[in-house]
């Protein structure tokens, strides 16, 4: 049994189809753990499979930003109009009394599902005027991650305990668990209490294996053994008695690490912040609440949101 703490990172994307389609094999690769799959060139024929099996979700984590020309008072339909009717989509114009543009954010499963891939002519670098979408990629505990994906206007991959066997040799024949703030609150009382200088200098996960924590403490030892108990019962069932992975998942606890990737639009992940970071509905819980001030602080770096204005730039 392997023990970890949770991350979080922005996954960039490039605005060509190249990178776009890259960003489709990022998000579902991590979904079957095959992330040492992707090669130079890979991409393309990735999401050409999806593409053939209609198999149109990971599409959604492909941003794809157009810039459309049209004439605001001409009767004749232009490309740019099916875009202000789709939900998935955003629209923000440019526009005098004789010529417009239309500066539209989507996403691949929007262009592909309706058949719209012509107007990947109009493909074009993000402008200032473009709504931008992030993608991020969370590592958690699979509690966590279903608090995530409470925030249904995103789009979303998880790694899926159905297809991915923990037993195999890939993952060392172990699961990894996500060590909980709870936890970490205890091991730091330990050390502080204790003044043991040295189990503060270590990490979490050492400092499970010490024995000044692990035996001494009781709710940490019930904690350990509960996960213990599920990896023991997993390969029990993987390794001797036949069960599928899709079935043995059930004996697998909600500290069980996972992988998520979440995209979304800017203005969406400004509510996300707003409930999991800044806490504006109610104190959010500790273990999402970490994740998402990293996250946060990541936007703010990046130029993404100005923490002094409620929207995104």
């Amino acid at each position: 049994m392997k023990f970890r703490e949770s991350k979080v990172e922005i996954i960039p994307q490039d605005w060509s189809l190249d990178g776009i389609y890259k960003q489709c094999e990022i998000a579902g690769r991590t979904a079957y753990k095959s992330e040492d799959r992707i090669t130079e060139g890979s991409a393309k024929k990735f999401v050409e499979a999806l593409m053939k099996l209609k198999h149109g979700a990971v599409l959604e984590h492909g941003t794809v930003y157009l810039t459309i020309p049209y004439e605001p008072l001409s009767s004749v339909d232009s490309p740019e109009r099916k875009y202000r009717y789709n939900k998935y989509s955003r629209v923000v114009d440019d526009e005098n009394i004789v010529h417009g543009i239309a500066y539209i954010t989507t996403n691949l499963r929007v262009i592909f599902e309706n058949d719209w891939m012509d107007d990947l002519q109009y493909l074009s670098e993000p402008t200032k005027y473009h709504e931008k979408r992030v993608t991020a990629k969370f590592i958690c505990s699979r509690s966590i991650a279903q608090e995530i994906t409470r925030h249904r206007v995103f789009s979303f991959l998880m790694e899926s305990q159905r297809y991915v066997a923990y037993n195999r040799d890939k993952f060392g024949g172990e699961i990894t668990i996500i060590i909980p703030e709870w936890i970490k609150t205890i091991i730091n009382d330990i050390a502080s209490y204790d003044r043991n200088d040295d189990l503060a200098q270590i990490s979490y996960a050492e400092a499970l294996k010490d024995k000044r924590v692990l035996p001494c403490n009781e709710a940490v030892f019930c904690w350990y053994e509960s996960n213990k108990a599920s990896e023991i019962n997993y390969k029990l069932l993987t390794d001797k008695l036949g069960i599928k992975a899709e079935e043995a998942r059930s004996v697998l606890t909600n500290d069980c690490k996972t992988e998520l990737v979440m995209t979304g639009f800017v203005s969406d992940w400004n509510h996300f912040f707003d409930l999991r970071s800044r806490g504006t509905t109610g104190k959010p819980h500790p273990d999402i609440k970490i994740l998402a001030d990293n996250l946060l602080f990541q936007f703010i770096n990046n130029n993404i949101i100005d923490e002094n204005q409620t929207n995104g730039v």
